[in-house]
Protein backbone atom coordinates (compact mmCIF):
# COMPACT_ATOMS: atom_id res chain seq x y z
CA UNK A 1 0.00 0.00 0.00
CA UNK A 2 1.35 3.45 -0.98
CA UNK A 3 2.36 5.85 1.73
CA UNK A 4 0.86 9.35 1.67
CA UNK A 5 4.16 10.77 0.35
CA UNK A 6 4.32 8.26 -2.50
CA UNK A 7 0.68 8.85 -3.34
CA UNK A 8 1.25 12.61 -3.47
CA UNK A 9 4.30 12.18 -5.70
CA UNK A 10 2.38 9.99 -8.13
CA UNK A 11 -0.51 12.44 -8.15
CA UNK A 12 1.84 15.32 -9.00
CA UNK A 13 3.41 13.30 -11.82
CA UNK A 14 -0.04 12.52 -13.17
CA UNK A 15 -1.09 16.18 -13.14
CA UNK A 16 2.19 17.23 -14.80
CA UNK A 17 1.80 14.51 -17.41
CA UNK A 18 -1.66 15.79 -18.27
CA UNK A 19 -0.27 19.31 -18.72
CA UNK A 20 2.97 18.34 -20.45
CA UNK A 21 1.70 19.29 -23.91
CA UNK A 22 1.86 23.05 -23.27
CA UNK A 23 4.24 24.87 -25.60
CA UNK A 24 6.62 27.73 -24.82
CA UNK A 25 4.39 30.26 -26.60
CA UNK A 26 1.30 29.07 -24.75
CA UNK A 27 3.11 29.39 -21.45
CA UNK A 28 4.52 32.80 -22.37
CA UNK A 29 1.06 34.18 -23.20
CA UNK A 30 -0.45 32.80 -20.01
CA UNK A 31 2.45 34.08 -17.91
CA UNK A 32 2.26 37.58 -19.39
CA UNK A 33 -1.47 37.68 -18.81
CA UNK A 34 -0.91 36.86 -15.15
CA UNK A 35 1.88 39.32 -14.34
CA UNK A 36 0.47 42.31 -16.22
CA UNK A 37 -1.57 43.22 -13.14
CA UNK A 38 1.34 42.98 -10.71
CA UNK A 39 4.36 44.30 -12.65
CA UNK A 40 5.34 47.46 -14.51
CA UNK A 41 5.05 47.92 -18.27
CA UNK A 42 8.83 48.05 -18.55
CA UNK A 43 9.12 44.66 -16.82
CA UNK A 44 6.50 43.20 -19.18
CA UNK A 45 8.51 44.44 -22.16
CA UNK A 46 11.58 42.82 -20.64
CA UNK A 47 9.74 39.49 -20.29
CA UNK A 48 8.53 39.68 -23.89
CA UNK A 49 12.08 40.40 -25.05
CA UNK A 50 13.45 37.42 -23.11
CA UNK A 51 10.88 34.96 -24.46
CA UNK A 52 11.43 36.26 -27.99
CA UNK A 53 15.14 35.53 -27.64
CA UNK A 54 14.53 32.07 -26.20
CA UNK A 55 12.15 31.26 -29.05
CA UNK A 56 14.86 32.15 -31.57
CA UNK A 57 17.17 29.69 -29.85
CA UNK A 58 14.67 26.88 -29.28
CA UNK A 59 11.66 27.38 -31.54
CA UNK A 60 8.24 26.68 -30.02
CA UNK A 61 9.09 23.48 -28.15
CA UNK A 62 7.03 21.84 -25.44
CA UNK A 63 7.80 23.38 -22.07
CA UNK A 64 8.82 19.97 -20.76
CA UNK A 65 11.75 19.96 -23.22
CA UNK A 66 13.51 22.81 -21.44
CA UNK A 67 15.62 20.72 -19.09
CA UNK A 68 18.83 21.65 -17.24
CA UNK A 69 21.16 20.81 -20.14
CA UNK A 70 19.09 22.77 -22.66
CA UNK A 71 18.83 25.88 -20.46
CA UNK A 72 22.52 25.76 -19.61
CA UNK A 73 23.30 25.69 -23.32
CA UNK A 74 21.01 28.68 -23.91
CA UNK A 75 22.47 30.79 -21.08
CA UNK A 76 26.07 30.08 -22.15
CA UNK A 77 25.21 30.91 -25.77
CA UNK A 78 23.62 34.20 -24.70
CA UNK A 79 26.53 35.00 -22.38
CA UNK A 80 28.95 34.79 -25.31
CA UNK A 81 26.93 37.49 -27.08
CA UNK A 82 26.32 39.73 -24.07
CA UNK A 83 26.94 39.00 -20.40
CA UNK A 84 24.40 41.61 -19.31
CA UNK A 85 21.71 40.21 -21.61
CA UNK A 86 22.43 36.73 -20.27
CA UNK A 87 22.00 37.97 -16.71
CA UNK A 88 18.68 39.62 -17.63
CA UNK A 89 17.34 36.51 -19.36
CA UNK A 90 18.54 34.27 -16.53
CA UNK A 91 16.65 36.29 -13.88
CA UNK A 92 13.53 36.65 -16.02
CA UNK A 93 13.27 32.99 -17.02
CA UNK A 94 14.03 31.75 -13.53
CA UNK A 95 11.03 33.70 -12.22
CA UNK A 96 8.87 32.48 -15.12
CA UNK A 97 9.80 28.82 -14.66
CA UNK A 98 9.07 29.10 -10.95
CA UNK A 99 5.53 30.00 -11.96
CA UNK A 100 5.46 27.02 -14.35
CA UNK A 101 6.33 24.79 -11.39
CA UNK A 102 3.52 26.39 -9.33
CA UNK A 103 1.13 25.61 -12.17
CA UNK A 104 2.38 22.01 -12.40
CA UNK A 105 3.53 22.47 -16.00
CA UNK A 106 7.03 21.21 -15.11
CA UNK A 107 8.22 19.18 -12.09
CA UNK A 108 11.11 21.53 -11.21
CA UNK A 109 12.82 24.71 -12.35
CA UNK A 110 15.77 23.75 -14.62
CA UNK A 111 17.50 27.09 -13.93
CA UNK A 112 17.86 26.19 -10.25
CA UNK A 113 20.72 23.94 -11.34
CA UNK A 114 22.19 26.34 -13.90
CA UNK A 115 24.81 28.82 -12.71
CA UNK A 116 25.16 32.13 -14.48
CA UNK A 117 28.85 32.68 -15.37
CA UNK A 118 30.38 35.32 -13.10
CA UNK A 119 31.56 38.59 -14.57
CA UNK A 120 32.86 41.91 -13.35
CA UNK A 121 30.19 44.58 -13.37
CA UNK A 122 31.05 48.05 -14.60
CA UNK A 123 30.93 51.02 -12.26
CA UNK A 124 27.74 53.13 -12.33
CA UNK A 125 28.04 56.50 -14.07
CA UNK A 126 27.92 59.59 -11.83
CA UNK A 127 27.63 63.30 -12.55
CA UNK A 128 27.81 66.41 -10.38
CA UNK A 129 25.42 69.35 -10.41
CA UNK A 130 27.58 71.34 -12.82
CA UNK A 131 27.54 68.47 -15.31
CA UNK A 132 23.78 68.14 -14.90
CA UNK A 133 23.33 71.77 -15.91
CA UNK A 134 25.50 71.20 -18.98
CA UNK A 135 23.19 68.38 -20.05
CA UNK A 136 20.05 70.42 -19.34
CA UNK A 137 21.16 73.09 -21.82
CA UNK A 138 20.31 70.58 -24.56
CA UNK A 139 17.00 69.33 -23.10
CA UNK A 140 13.92 70.10 -25.17
CA UNK A 141 11.15 70.84 -24.23
CA UNK A 142 12.07 73.20 -21.41
CA UNK A 143 9.50 71.86 -18.92
CA UNK A 144 11.31 68.52 -18.68
CA UNK A 145 14.30 70.10 -16.93
CA UNK A 146 12.47 70.09 -13.59
CA UNK A 147 12.05 66.31 -13.81
CA UNK A 148 15.78 65.76 -14.28
CA UNK A 149 16.71 68.14 -11.46
CA UNK A 150 14.10 66.47 -9.25
CA UNK A 151 15.65 63.06 -9.99
CA UNK A 152 19.13 64.36 -9.18
CA UNK A 153 18.09 65.80 -5.81
CA UNK A 154 15.78 62.96 -4.67
CA UNK A 155 17.31 59.79 -6.10
CA UNK A 156 13.85 58.51 -7.03
CA UNK A 157 13.46 55.96 -9.81
CA UNK A 158 11.92 57.18 -13.06
CA UNK A 159 8.68 55.23 -12.51
CA UNK A 160 8.42 56.69 -8.99
CA UNK A 161 8.73 60.22 -10.35
CA UNK A 162 6.23 60.04 -13.19
CA UNK A 163 3.70 58.32 -10.91
CA UNK A 164 4.14 60.79 -8.04
CA UNK A 165 0.87 62.52 -7.07
CA UNK A 166 0.37 65.76 -5.19
CA UNK A 167 -1.60 63.97 -2.49
CA UNK A 168 1.66 62.20 -1.59
CA UNK A 169 3.68 65.41 -1.27
CA UNK A 170 3.72 67.19 2.09
CA UNK A 171 5.15 70.63 1.34
CA UNK A 172 4.89 71.77 4.96
CA UNK A 173 6.85 68.87 6.42
CA UNK A 174 8.93 68.45 3.24
CA UNK A 175 8.16 64.74 2.97
CA UNK A 176 7.31 62.63 -0.06
CA UNK A 177 5.40 59.36 0.13
CA UNK A 178 6.66 57.00 -2.56
CA UNK A 179 4.04 54.45 -3.60
CA UNK A 180 0.32 54.22 -2.87
CA UNK A 181 -2.74 52.09 -3.64
CA UNK A 182 -2.39 52.90 -7.36
CA UNK A 183 1.38 52.56 -7.74
CA UNK A 184 3.62 49.75 -6.47
CA UNK A 185 7.28 50.53 -5.85
CA UNK A 186 9.98 48.12 -7.03
CA UNK A 187 10.34 46.76 -3.49
CA UNK A 188 6.53 46.55 -3.14
CA UNK A 189 6.79 48.77 -0.08
CA UNK A 190 5.51 52.30 0.50
CA UNK A 191 8.20 54.56 1.94
CA UNK A 192 8.41 58.17 3.10
CA UNK A 193 11.47 60.31 2.45
CA UNK A 194 12.34 63.92 3.32
CA UNK A 195 13.36 66.31 0.57
CA UNK A 196 15.87 69.14 0.47
CA UNK A 197 15.52 72.85 -0.31
CA UNK A 198 16.35 72.41 -3.98
CA UNK A 199 13.40 70.02 -4.35
CA UNK A 200 11.13 72.44 -2.50
CA UNK A 201 12.10 75.16 -4.99
CA UNK A 202 11.23 72.83 -7.89
CA UNK A 203 7.84 71.88 -6.44
CA UNK A 204 6.64 75.17 -4.96
CA UNK A 205 5.84 76.95 -8.27
CA UNK A 206 4.04 73.85 -9.54
CA UNK A 207 1.61 73.29 -6.65
CA UNK A 208 -1.92 73.44 -8.13
CA UNK A 209 -4.60 75.57 -6.52
CA UNK A 210 -6.95 72.59 -6.42
CA UNK A 211 -5.53 69.10 -5.93
CA UNK A 212 -7.71 66.30 -7.27
CA UNK A 213 -7.17 63.28 -5.05
CA UNK A 214 -7.23 60.57 -7.69
CA UNK A 215 -5.17 61.67 -10.71
CA UNK A 216 -3.30 64.82 -9.87
CA UNK A 217 0.27 63.97 -10.92
CA UNK A 218 3.16 66.26 -10.03
CA UNK A 219 4.83 66.08 -13.45
CA UNK A 220 2.49 66.00 -16.44
CA UNK A 221 2.16 67.01 -20.06
CA UNK A 222 0.10 70.07 -20.99
CA UNK A 223 -2.99 67.84 -21.22
CA UNK A 224 -2.40 66.72 -17.59
CA UNK A 225 -1.51 63.18 -18.63
CA UNK A 226 1.66 61.66 -17.12
CA UNK A 227 4.78 61.12 -19.19
CA UNK A 228 6.00 57.69 -20.26
CA UNK A 229 9.27 56.18 -19.03
CA UNK A 230 10.66 55.88 -22.57
CA UNK A 231 10.00 59.51 -23.47
CA UNK A 232 11.72 60.87 -20.36
CA UNK A 233 14.74 58.56 -20.56
CA UNK A 234 15.26 58.95 -24.33
CA UNK A 235 14.99 62.75 -24.17
CA UNK A 236 17.66 62.82 -21.47
CA UNK A 237 19.94 60.51 -23.47
CA UNK A 238 19.56 62.71 -26.57
CA UNK A 239 20.76 65.67 -24.53
CA UNK A 240 23.73 63.70 -23.16
CA UNK A 241 24.82 62.80 -26.70
CA UNK A 242 25.10 66.49 -27.56
CA UNK A 243 27.62 67.08 -24.77
CA UNK A 244 31.27 66.04 -24.41
CA UNK A 245 30.51 64.22 -21.18
CA UNK A 246 30.77 60.47 -20.57
CA UNK A 247 28.37 58.89 -23.07
CA UNK A 248 27.48 56.06 -20.68
CA UNK A 249 25.42 58.58 -18.68
CA UNK A 250 21.68 57.88 -18.79
CA UNK A 251 18.61 58.77 -16.72
CA UNK A 252 19.37 56.21 -13.99
CA UNK A 253 22.75 57.93 -13.57
CA UNK A 254 20.85 60.71 -11.80
CA UNK A 255 19.88 58.22 -9.07
CA UNK A 256 23.48 57.02 -8.85
CA UNK A 257 24.63 60.64 -8.63
CA UNK A 258 22.25 61.35 -5.75
CA UNK A 259 23.63 58.33 -3.89
CA UNK A 260 27.27 59.11 -4.60
CA UNK A 261 26.90 62.74 -3.49
CA UNK A 262 25.44 61.68 -0.14
CA UNK A 263 28.02 58.95 0.46
CA UNK A 264 30.90 61.30 -0.33
CA UNK A 265 29.50 63.73 2.22
CA UNK A 266 29.38 61.21 5.04
CA UNK A 267 25.81 59.87 4.89
CA UNK A 268 25.68 56.31 6.23
CA UNK A 269 25.00 53.39 3.93
CA UNK A 270 21.97 52.51 6.09
CA UNK A 271 20.38 55.95 5.70
CA UNK A 272 21.03 55.78 1.97
CA UNK A 273 19.30 52.39 1.80
CA UNK A 274 16.10 53.93 3.22
CA UNK A 275 16.24 56.95 0.93
CA UNK A 276 16.74 54.82 -2.17
CA UNK A 277 14.14 52.23 -1.17
CA UNK A 278 16.45 49.25 -1.57
CA UNK A 279 15.08 45.94 -0.31
CA UNK A 280 18.52 44.83 0.90
CA UNK A 281 21.61 46.63 2.20
CA UNK A 282 23.70 44.50 -0.18
CA UNK A 283 22.24 46.49 -3.10
CA UNK A 284 23.22 49.80 -1.50
CA UNK A 285 26.75 48.61 -0.82
CA UNK A 286 27.76 49.26 -4.44
CA UNK A 287 28.26 52.87 -3.29
CA UNK A 288 30.32 52.05 -0.20
CA UNK A 289 33.66 52.46 -2.01
CA UNK A 290 32.97 56.09 -2.92
CA UNK A 291 33.92 57.76 0.35
CA UNK A 292 37.66 57.73 -0.37
CA UNK A 293 38.47 60.32 2.30
CA UNK A 294 37.02 58.08 5.00
CA UNK A 295 38.83 55.06 3.57
CA UNK A 296 42.14 56.95 3.65
CA UNK A 297 41.61 57.88 7.31
CA UNK A 298 40.74 54.29 8.14
CA UNK A 299 43.74 52.80 6.32
CA UNK A 300 46.11 55.22 8.09
CA UNK A 301 44.98 53.72 11.38
CA UNK A 302 46.90 50.61 10.35
CA UNK A 303 50.18 52.41 11.07
CA UNK A 304 49.21 52.89 14.71
CA UNK A 305 47.66 49.45 15.09
CA UNK A 306 50.85 47.83 13.81
CA UNK A 307 53.17 50.06 15.80
CA UNK A 308 54.66 51.66 12.69
CA UNK A 309 53.53 55.14 13.69
CA UNK A 310 54.48 54.88 17.37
Amino acid sequence: MDTSAEFLEQLIKKVISEKSNITLIQFRDEYLQTIKFTHSKSYLRSVEYTFKDLLKFSDNLLLSRFDVRFMESYIISTFKRSKYTAALHYRTLKAAFNKAVDWNYIPSNPLNKVKLPRFQKSKPSFINQEELEIILKYVVPENLKDIYRFAFFTGLRLAEIINLKWKNVNMKERIIQVGDEDFDTKAKKIREIPFCGQVFDILAPRVPRIIKQKKSFVFTKENNYPYTNDYISKTFKKAVKKTELNQTIHFHSLRHSFASTLIKNGVSIYSLKELLGHSSISVTEIYSHLNMDTLKIDINKFEYLSGIGS
